[in-house]
């Protein structure tokens, strides 16, 4: 039921929003289904997971603010659309215990990495979370760029960049490792971006 139920919304989702939205993706090489993955990408809009859920081939399990189930039927939706609930205030161990259960059952992880929707790109905004839960799992981060306006028939570019790989920082002391490892995503989701956004250059 709950796989029927994200099967058809996706769907329609998708017939949707990809000519709305002029969605252009690229980097599906970039994709390794034989490894533990963690999908992160930058966050503008609520749009977002919904790109990254239609744009990929694979079922992603978004990690989401808590304060968004506090409504009965908005929840019953995240929850069969295989999000779950993390508490952003302060160090939620109990959700980030279930997403490394998760990457090490073979599913995949989805991760915001500032913890909310941002309007200007500071690595200060991003948060470790993602690095622990990939150092803990032994996963590899798949760093996704999402350039878009939001505004209607205006393009939206999805960029999936290469994996980071987790080994090269394995060997690093926890806080150390978690730091680069985040370095290294911040600059890959933000790659293509400046401060101030490029909206006139993206046709």
């Amino acid at each position: 039921m709950k796989k029927m139920f994200y099967k058809i919304i996706l769907i329609i989702i998708k017939i949707l929003l990809m000519p709305l939205f002029r969605i252009k993706i690229s980097g599906l090489e970039n994709l390794e289904n034989n490894k533990k993955i963690i999908i992160c990408a930058n966050h503008k809009s609520l749009l977002d997971p919904i790109f990254l859920a239609i744009s990929l081939p694979m079922k992603i399990n978004f990690m989401a603010k808590k304060e968004l189930f506090e409504n009965p039927v908005f929840a019953f939706i995240l929850k069969s659309l295989y999000a779950f609930p993390v508490d952003r205030n302060g160090l939620d161990l109990k959700a980030l215990r279930y997403a490394v259960s998760l990457v090490d059952d073979g599913k995949v992880l989805g991760i915001f990495p500032e913890g909310t929707r941002v309007k200007e790109v500071k690595r200060e905004n991003v948060k470790d979370g993602v690095a622990f839960v990939a150092l803990k799992a032994k996963a590899d981060i798949l760093p996704i760029e999402i350039i878009s306006s939001y505004k209607l028939f205006r393009r939206t570019d999805i960029i999936i960049k290469k994996a980071v790989s987790v080994d090269k920082f394995l060997s690093l002391k926890n806080k150390e490792a978690m730091k680069k490892m985040t370095d290294e995503v911040f600059d890959n989701i933000y790659e293509n971006h400046t401060i101030i956004e490029r909206e006139s250059k993206w046709k």
